[in-house]
C-alpha cells in the first residue's frame, strides 16, 4: 500500500488489480475480523452497479477480500429481537450513524447457494470510520440465513 499527497491510496489487489482509494474510504477494524486479527484496514468495494453486495476488501493483504451484504435487505426485522444490553451496540443505526454488515459465502451446488452470517455482523461507526464484529448470542440469529432477494 502506498500514500501519495493527495490523501490517496494505492493497494494492489488480486480481485481489482492495482487501486486508488481515497484515505477517508478506510474502514478500522482494531481487533481485527474473526479467524483475520492481523488484517485491521479494510476499504467498502462496489460490486457492480445496482447490486445489493460489496466487497470488503484488505487493504494489507491482496488476497484478502469477503462478500458482504446490508443484512436489513434479506431480513427486514433483523435486530428486531435482540435484548436491550445488546441494542445498544447498534445505537445510531437509524440516524445514519452507523452501518451494519452481515458477511456472505457462496456455495456451488449446494441448495442454498448463497448464505450471510446474522450471529456475527460487522457494526461500523461512519464517522470514525472504525468497525467491529460483534458475535450475538440470539439463538434467533444463524451464520447460515438464506439470502433471497427479490
Amino acid at each position: 500500500m502506498k500514500k501519495n499527497a493527495n490523501l490517496m491510496l494505492t493497494i494492489k489487489t488480486t480481485r481489482f488489480g492495482e487501486l486508488s482509494i481515497d484515505e477517508k474510504r478506510v474502514v478500522q477494524f482494531p481487533e481485527g475480523l474473526l479467524g483475520f486479527p492481523a488484517q485491521k484496514d479494510y476499504v467498502i468495494l462496489e460490486h457492480k452497479p445496482e447490486s445489493p453486495f460489496f466487497w470488503l476488501q484488505s487493504l494489507t493483504d491482496a488476497d484478502l477480500a469477503f462478500v458482504v451484504i446490508d443484512p436489513f435487505l434479506v431480513k427486514k426485522d433483523y435486530l428486531k429481537e435482540l435484548p436491550s444490553a445488546e441494542k445498544r451496540i447498534f445505537e445510531g443505526l437509524e440516524e445514519g450513524k452507523v452501518t451494519v454488515l452481515a458477511l456472505v459465502t457462496i456455495r456451488q451446488g449446494n441448495e442454498t447457494p448463497i448464505t450471510m452470517n446474522l450471529m456475527g455482523p460487522l457494526v461500523i461507526d461512519t464517522e470514525t470510520r472504525t468497525g467491529k464484529q460483534i458475535i450475538l448470542a440470539n439463538p434467533c440469529y444463524t451464520c447460515k440465513h438464506p439470502v433471497k432477494l427479490s
